[in-house]
């Protein structure tokens, strides 16, 4: 191992100060010349879920941001479920090397108004994937923003608990602990789905040892011929997920069935990114649910509530071996972004990395994405350009003071836009902005 790869293997350390430690040997070295990042290029991926939620490669904060570097990012952005822990780690790292940023928050809630509608959650009507992007700041302890904080990480974690108790007696033979088998492969106390399914895999290696063994018992429990589980054993990817899919999810034995009392609201949420000076932000799927199929409907309602920007994966909609429903979800796609661009929405996209195999970004180059790239990149220049205005002086993109200088949507996103493609990530550079005049700013970044 050369002493490049020991430094980036220690970035994942569950020790702050370790990892820390490990990047700042890192940047030593970019500083001496002994490493070199390529510069910038036109792709973003606003989406990478860290360790402090699930990373499928144990990826923490500061390891997202080396990576992001090193592939030539214009901007990164760590999203992560149920939790702001992510937050100062990568706004901490991503300044030390000039890495435009943003760190948000994901989460489900239940939207009242829509109790029979599909949205990104499937087979569970009623509940949609919910995003706050922006994030600069952590709340004040014991505050409201606070505790409405620590409620979505506890109500997500008794739903873990609810699932375990279900798949340990269906699996009988491999049960797992939550105290013991789950908390210790996350940093922070927030294990996910992904986390109790890894937990459930190492497990069974403890459990049946003899590698024939534990192919037969996977094949009893998951309805696979032997064939069929010595093929899916050689992919973790496709096997951790098949396990998910089959155990946790909507129709497995430990799926438990939500109902409006097991996810926040949408007031209560926005209360939290609100109060934190972030920005809503709408989760879509690839546009087939009930709830998605007509994008005006979907926006309008979206504008309606104060949620003004939408998030998607693009490689759900292209990525795809079927050319049938390649088809169809491409045209979903240029669909709602038409639609948002008619209504002046920013359109953040990412990959999530919380899956092994997904990509580190989009391929923005392919013929698919080409004529969305633009949009794209515009909107994750506005997401810039607001994290520079609330790290800077609180003026991001829905305070207070951009309602009172910004008539329009329009205006709105060229101004932060123009901001964040004139404000490098640099904390001398974000401060001089903050000393600016409202006069100042808009003659230098307004329409």
């Amino acid at each position: 191992m050369d002493d490049i790869q020991y430094w980036e293997e220690k970035l994942d350390s569950f020790d702050y100060e370790e990892r820390w430690n490990a990047f700042s040997k890192l940047v030593e070295k970019v500083n001496k010349g002994e490493i070199t990042f390529p510069p910038p290029s036109p792709r973003v991926n606003l989406h990478f879920h860290t360790f402090f939620s699930f990373n499928a490669y144990g990826y923490s904060p500061l390891h997202v941001v080396w990576k992001a570097k090193e592939i030539g990012l214009s901007m990164a952005g760590s999203v992560d479920f149920d939790v702001l822990d992510a937050v100062p780690e990568f706004q901490r790292g991503a300044l030390e090397v000039g890495l435009p940023f943003s760190s948000g928050l994901e989460t489900r809630i239940y939207l009242p108004e829509f109790p029979d509608k599909e949205f990104s959650s499937p087979h569970e009507p009623g509940v949609a994937y919910y995003m706050g992007n922006g994030f600069t700041r952590l709340p004040d302890k014991g505050s409201e923003i606070d505790q409405i904080l620590l409620h979505l990480k506890k109500v997500a974690q008794a739903r873990n608990q609810k699932v375990i108790e279900k798949v340990n007696a269906y699996l009988d033979k491999v049960r797992i602990d939550y105290q013991q088998d789950v908390l210790p492969l996350t940093p922070s106390g927030n294990p996910t789905e992904r986390h109790i399914v890894l937990a459930y895999a190492l497990k069974s290696e403890v459990v049946i040892p003899s590698a024939q063994e534990r192919a037969e018992f996977w094949g009893e429990k998951l309805g696979l011929g032997k064939e069929e589980v010595k093929k899916l054993l050689e992919d973790k990817a496709t096997f951790y997920d098949f396990i998910r899919s089959k155990l946790i999810k909507f129709g497995g034995v430990g799926y438990v069935k939500p109902d409006s009392g097991d996810f926040p609201s949408r007031a209560e949420v926005n209360k939290l990114i609100g109060g934190l000076g972030a920005i809503p932000s709408f989760s879509w799927l690839d546009g087939t649910n009930s709830g998605e199929r007509d994008p005006e409907m979907l926006l309008e309602f979206c504008l309606a509530n104060g949620i003004e920007t939408l998030f998607l994966i693009p490689d759900r909609a292209w990525n795809i071996s079927c050319e049938e429903e390649r088809k169809i979800k491409v045209a979903k796609l240029y669909e709602i972004v038409e639609e948002t661009q008619k209504r002046d929405m920013p359109v953040f996209v990412g990959t999530e990395l919380n899956r092994y195999g997904q990509k580190l970004v989009d391929d923005f180059d392919s013929p698919y994405l080409r004529p969305l790239a633009p949009y794209f990149l515009e909107s994750a220049w506005t997401l810039w350009g607001h994290v520079v205005m609330e790290m800077s002086s609180q003026r991001g993109y829905t305070s207070g003071w951009a309602r009172e200088n910004f008539s329009s949507r329009r205006g709105r996103n060229q101004f932060f836009a123009s901001l964040g493609k004139n404000t490098p990530c640099q904390k001398e550079a974000i401060r001089e902005i903050g000393k600016r005049s409202t006069s100042q700013l808009l003659r230098q970044f307004g329409q």
